[in-house]
């Protein structure tokens, strides 16, 4: 499809050039606002400049269902909605100067991945999607807004867009860091994968990985239908039907988040828990399963943290006990553990009768 096509395809119309005048101010405030935010990362901000500031950049008049900005790799093109404000660059604008900034060719020139999206093997769009914004949000300095979607009440430094996802990478990156997250997104390298594989493997970063797409989707799936269905003539029953689509797709996600919250949280607390082996580091862990539940989106009568966070504690204790009787946490085995029950018990009642002997043999004059 060609770019004009595209564009059409789109609803972006009525474009008009930028001169080059307002395309070094959006350059330079963008790139001034990424070097602030992660510092980390040593960006250089003059490259950062030159890069953007290359890009041929438009206004256009937008469709009210997509965001104030798009990029278009096709042609190496930013749209910018007529509306914007580019004395106050906004997350959105920032999100898609990242996309132009993650971009990553082949010798032959083809686009190969952005960030964490693998274009060849189709993988991980909606989690490249999340930290673009999420990146975004923090270089725009978005102060966090309580929202409400789909029954579920939250605080998102990005409410208006990805919010769902945003909050299910703020939960990863307690664990990750945020560094490996930013560098790969910028930079499109592995080090955010392998972060995340170390702490709970391979087999779970792809299911979360699958699922951050199927997220996507499924909100894909909501605003097509909910543009079809401001375009229904009154039609009670078609109106009808494609209410009971929409309804039922928001089901999907609750569930399907609800789904990789627990799981994201139980994963990666477990694995934590695996490697704790002194006084200190249970103190820490405690506090940090605490504090853990800021991050949470929480919904009327889930009880899956506060379960969670019972069982931990049970475990902590365990382990306490352990460090008490023994000086030093030891792994046993399932299987083991009623046999090493037992012996405690025996130990227990020959200390008793022991006891009692020697009592009598106290009152009754023995040596």
């Amino acid at each position: 499809m060609g770019i004009n096509s595209l564009l059409k395809k789109e609803g972006i119309e009525s474009i008009e050039k930028l001169d080059t005048l307002k395309i070094n101010k959006i350059a330079a405030n963008i790139s001034e606002k990424l070097c602030k935010a992660f510092p980390e990362l040593d960006l250089n901000q003059s490259k950062l400049f030159i890069a953007i500031s290359r890009l041929d950049m438009y206004t256009a008049k937008f469709p009210k269902d997509l965001s104030c900005a798009k990029y278009v790799y096709g042609n190496n093109s930013i749209y910018f909605s007529k509306d914007i404000n580019f004395d106050d660059i906004n997350a959105l604008a920032i999100h898609e100067c990242l996309h132009f900034l993650q971009e990553t060719k082949d010798s032959k020139g083809k686009l190969i991945k952005l960030g964490l999206y693998n274009l060849s093997a189709q993988t991980g769009l909606g989690l490249n999607e999340a930290a673009v914004q999420y990146m975004a949000s923090i270089a725009s300095k978005r102060n966090p807004d309580s929202v409400t979607y789909y029954g579920m009440t939250f605080n998102s430094i990005s409410p208006d867009y990805y919010p769902l996802e945003c909050a299910l990478l703020n939960q990863i990156i307690y664990f990750t860091g945020s560094y490996p997250l930013y560098t790969s997104t910028i930079n499109s390298n592995d080090i955010f994968e392998k972060t995340f594989i170390n702490l709970v493997g391979k087999e779970f970063f792809y299911i979360i990985q699958d699922n951050f797409d199927k997220l996507l989707l499924l909100e894909d799936d909501i605003t097509y239908m909910s543009t079809k269905l401001s375009q229904t003539e009154a039609d009670i029953g078609k109106i009808r039907q494609v209410q009971d689509k929409i309804s039922n797709k928001k089901n999907e996600i609750t569930n399907l988040f609800l789904k990789m919250q627990n799981l994201i949280m139980e994963k990666f607390f477990q694995s934590e828990f695996r490697k704790v082996e002194t006084e200190e580091n249970l103190k820490k862990f405690q506090e940090k399963l605490y504090n853990y539940k800021s991050l949470l989106v929480l919904t009327e009568g889930d009880t899956f943290y506060n379960n969670f966070y019972c069982h931990m504690m049970k475990n902590i204790d365990f382990k306490k006990n352990q460090l008490t009787e023994y000086g030093q946490i030891i792994d046993i085995p399932k299987e083991q553990k009623s046999l090493i029950t037992l012996e405690r018990t025996k130990s227990s009642f020959f200390k008793i009768s022991e006891l009692f002997r020697t009592i009598k043999n106290f009152i009754f004059g023995k040596q």
